[in-house]
């Protein structure tokens, strides 16, 4: 099952929505300083094609947020970065004012939340857009090696994979984030997308 073009164009504007809505909501906890979320790739692969597109980026030592997702379509939504940005992001959010030592006790606190933030900000999008309820649990985070964070073997599952690029004024950080989904909801999803697109063309 794969994504048309014009699924993969909506898909990506959704969730271009989600994250600038996030983007937002991070910029005050920064204490106004601008960010800018960008989500410039979308595909949708394996598990596998994942770990190596992260480690390409990230290297193999990732942090993970994830949280599982109920409604049309089930799944775990994830946020991964690697183990340097992850604590340069926690930096950001919290200020410079904060000791090194109190940063990394405080760091899991700090990238639940951001992940939860970002993450739920897409499936509040997604769920506007396929005008039903998503419903997420409580975000958990995971840290070690990518094979170990992902912990997917079963071929059926499938992941929608968004690079997503964070950006503040002195810098450039990249995450990713991943929608798992097994066959039938890629399925379900994809029904979502078609019954969207053919209710604009109706209007």
């Amino acid at each position: 099952m794969k994504l048309s073009e014009n699924h993969a164009d909506l898909l990506k504007e959704t969730l271009n929505l989600g994250v600038g809505a996030a983007a937002d909501a991070l910029s005050e906890i920064a204490g106004g300083e601008e960010i800018i979320l960008t989500v410039p790739q979308l595909q949708l692969m394996s598990t596998a094609q994942l770990a190596r597109q992260v480690c390409d980026v990230s290297g193999e030592e990732i942090c993970s947020v994830t949280e599982t997702f109920r409604g049309p379509f089930s799944g775990k939504a994830m946020m991964l970065y690697s183990q340097r940005e992850s604590l340069e992001l926690v930096r950001l959010m919290l200020g410079d004012m904060i000791p090194v030592e109190q940063i990394r006790e405080m760091e899991g606190e700090a990238l639940c939340e951001v992940g939860n933030i970002v993450l739920n900000a897409c499936l509040a999008s997604l769920a506007d857009m396929i005008g039903s309820e998503l419903q997420t649990d409580i975000p958990e985070l995971k840290v070690g090696q990518i094979e170990q964070v992902l912990s997917l073997e079963d071929e059926e599952h499938s992941i929608l994979y968004l690079r997503m690029d964070f950006t503040m004024a002195r810098h450039n950080l990249q995450g990713h984030i991943g929608f798992v989904f097994d066959l039938d909801s890629v399925t379900a999803l994809i029904a979502c997308l078609e019954n969207y697109l053919k209710s604009i063309f109706e209007i």
